[in-house]
């Protein structure tokens, strides 16, 4: 194999990884409500689970953790801010179960509780 074969193949593999994180965040954003684990997603989308973390960090420049919390904070602000809906309802929409640990990852993003943004 000569090198130009070498890079063509090399180039066609980093554009499948890409297309894969992207699908990937498009089945986040549609199902943010849901339980969006590493395991259980990396199974959908035929990967492992350090496949799907190494992708992530490579293409997102984050953890695949770090970037679910990120996509939920956002909306659960969005929901809160921009409709009105209730904390409990956000909460909720956005895949969390527990008060306290809503408040807090909302907290560290937000350097507010939610409900300092309610109107």
């Amino acid at each position: 194999m000569d090198t130009s074969d070498y890079f063509k193949d090399e180039a066609k593999e980093q554009f499948q990884e890409y297309n894969r994180v992207e699908q990937v965040k498009e089945y986040v954003s549609q199902n943010i409500a849901i339980d969006l684990s590493a395991s259980i997603v990396s199974k959908k989308f035929e990967l492992s689970v350090s496949s799907l973390q190494h992708l992530f960090k490579k293409y997102q420049g984050q953890t695949y953790h770090k970037y679910i919390e990120d996509v939920r904070m956002k909306k659960a602000y969005y929901l809160i801010t921009k409709e009105g809906r209730r904390i409990n309802e956000a909460m909720y929409a956005t895949g969390y179960n527990n008060r306290p640990t809503f408040n807090a990852a909302f907290k560290k993003k937000f350097k507010h509780h939610p409900r300092y943004f309610r109107k």
